[in-house]
């Protein structure tokens, strides 16, 4: 699986700004507050906590798919984000992994099959319905998704969960040769002490800078 993601375009330094944040759903408390972090081109920042702390709703308003409940994220002006959920549910089920990277790049169809079959993808794979992928294809489709769309900071929420142990190790060398910012959610010690310069930790409803 070739990645090519040391490809974006150029990061300004500020990257994003968390500025009085509080993250959650209507109708309930929210998740996490008194956010105050930032994050700089080329950082490597990993968020940790208990399950059910605020970590995807924290991205899914970083991406924009939620409002704050208060405060405001800001992101630099020079950022292309790209966000992979937990489940990949950005994902057209109707779609196949060819239109799903037609949509984001300007490739023929030659091309596009040519790209897909970097990640995994080969004979009739990539004509097959999206909603027929089983979780490890699905991630390799959306990380191809990413890539062809040329971003420069990536939201990963738990990127390997459904990665068998080859394209898992693949996975993570080609993070670590990005040169973009990326903020991902993982739990796997040994990953995190590899790989991030940055560890954000939720506790008791805070996201604290645990280390840099």
């Amino acid at each position: 699986m070739k990645l090519d993601l040391d490809e974006a375009p150029h990061l300004g330094k500020d990257v994003l700004f968390l500025e009085d944040l509080a993250v959650g759903y209507p109708g309930h408390a929210p998740l996490l507050t008194q956010i105050n972090l930032q994050a700089q081109a080329g950082e490597r920042i990993i968020l940790t906590g208990e399950n059910g702390s605020g970590k995807t709703t924290l991205l899914r308003t970083i991406a924009g798919e939620l409002t704050p409940m208060a405060g405001r994220v800001r992101l630099g002006q020079s950022v292309q984000l790209g966000y992979m959920s937990q489940e990949q549910e950005l994902l057209d089920a109707d779609d196949t992994p060819l239109r799903t990277i037609q949509a984001v790049a300007p490739l023929n169809e030659t091309d596009a099959r040519s790209f897909l079959h970097y990640f995994l993808f080969t004979g009739d794979d990539s004509l097959r319905p999206n909603g027929q992928l089983s979780y490890g294809e699905r991630a390799r489709l959306a990380l191809a998704r990413l890539v062809a769309s040329g971003c420069n900071f990536l939201l990963l929420d738990e990127p390997t969960n459904h990665l068998d142990i080859p394209s898992r190790t693949m996975f993570e060398e080609a993070l670590s040769q990005f040169e973009g910012t990326i903020l991902a959610v993982v739990h796997d010690r040994y990953f995190i002490e590899q790989f991030a310069t940055k560890l954000w930790l939720v506790d008791d409803c805070q996201l604290e800078l645990i280390y840099t």
